[in-house]
């Protein structure tokens, strides 16, 4: 198994936002957002030294929970300094983009760090359908012929035309081309099962976030069985799990530390839309009619907020680094995740507390699961 760290690149004094989405701009400091990026890649170096195999970044808006509103110039950044480390990209949200101009930055991206990139798209959570004025009923539409875009641009080798129902182009000829040739790995991140059958019937990886070791075991178990019917078996590196993680010497110091942040309050914060919000976005997105006066009802009801909210506080993993090499194999050896993405800082943790677990994962955890 291999190791990833999430860049989140928070921004460091976000335990003082307010709970719901957006943020406004006026609890922001230049200062602190300065700061913020420089210890979010201090501790992108500390990852490549205890040798973590990858990077990843994602795109996120208007919140300073994730710096990143522009993923791929964020790790343009990080890669002048980690020079060896995989580069992935977990997004873009590739809805909201031109994806000629991805294809662009991806492969820009790809010639400025030697070949180390891994792209990723997916169609985020539903605070991110709402920033550029898209549709959130138009998103998957463009999510997937987006995805058949961008990898056309990537690999034709002559000018094409475009017509399509979200995008056209009279004239498509990307340069730069990927140093990896065809393509740089390409995942699909996704919990849903037509994106699921995307990623097998194209021959990409997949990755989930979040859920359980059973949730995940049964996404890919259809990712598999999708497989082997278009004719294939994904790598390892094919199969990647993104969860949060707070480590320590023993057990109960991590849940001592767990229980002490949960008691200040300092769960992530400016993430929440309003529950009517949250409920008319999925509905948009299933296509179905949203009813202010029924907003609990159907799948997109309050069961479904309480999932979108469970999954995005809740720390994945906690415990001494025994806990986190068990509870590591079990997804490796359940899910058949061959890359774990470990995102290690939390609201009210300071940049110190995060490179000590870095360090101690790099020391007492990594060599164990590369085992796997």
């Amino acid at each position: 198994m291999k190791a990833s760290l999430f860049a989140q690149m928070g921004y460091s004094e976000r335990h003082k936002f307010p709970a719901t989405w957006p943020v406004p701009p006026s609890y922001q400091d230049p200062a602190v957002t300065m700061q913020s990026y420089e210890e979010g890649m201090e501790e992108c170096e500390l990852a490549e030294e205890m040798g973590f195999d990858w990077l990843s970044f994602s795109e996120h808006h208007y919140s300073g929970n994730r710096l990143t509103p522009n993923p791929a110039l964020m790790a343009a950044a990080v890669a002048q300094r980690c020079k060896k480390v995989r580069i992935a990209l977990f997004g873009q949200l590739l809805q909201h983009h031109n994806p000629v101009r991805v294809a662009e930055e991806i492969g820009m991206l790809d010639n400025l760090t030697g070949g180390r990139v891994i792209m990723a798209f997916l169609r985020g959570i539903p605070s991110e359908d709402l920033p550029y004025s898209m549709n959130p009923a138009e998103g998957r539409g463009r999510l997937f012929e987006g995805m058949d875009l961008v990898l056309k641009a990537l690999t034709e080798l002559q000018p094409f035309s475009w017509e399509g129902r979200y995008y056209q182009f009279r004239t498509v000829s990307v340069w730069p081309r990927p140093v990896q040739q065809p393509l740089p790995p390409v995942i699909v991140a996704t919990r849903s099962e037509d994106a699921i059958h995307y990623a097998a019937s194209h021959r990409l990886g997949l990755a989930v976030s979040y859920d359980s070791v059973d949730q995940v075991a049964e996404i890919t178990q259809k990712y598999r069985r999708w497989c082997q019917e278009a004719g294939w078996q994904p790598t390892p590196d094919q199969n990647v799990y993104r969860a949060s993680i707070l480590l320590a010497e023993t057990d109960q110091q991590a849940e001592n530390r767990v229980e002490g942040l949960k008691a200040s309050g300092l769960v992530e914060r400016g993430m929440n839309l309003r529950p009517s919000v949250t409920q008319a976005v999925l509905a948009a997105r299933e296509g179905r009619e949203f009813d202010l006066r029924n907003r609990d009802a159907g799948a997109g009801g309050a069961a479904g907020t309480q999932g979108v909210r469970a999954r995005r506080e809740l720390i994945t993993f906690v415990g001494d680094p025994d806990t986190i090499v068990k509870k590591l194999k079990g997804f490796h050896d359940e899910c058949g995740t061959g890359v774990v993405d470990l995102g290690f800082q939390q609201s009210g943790m300071d940049h110190e507390e995060v490179m000590k677990q870095i360090e101690l994962f790099g020391r007492e955890v990594l060599p164990r699961i590369k085992e796997f």
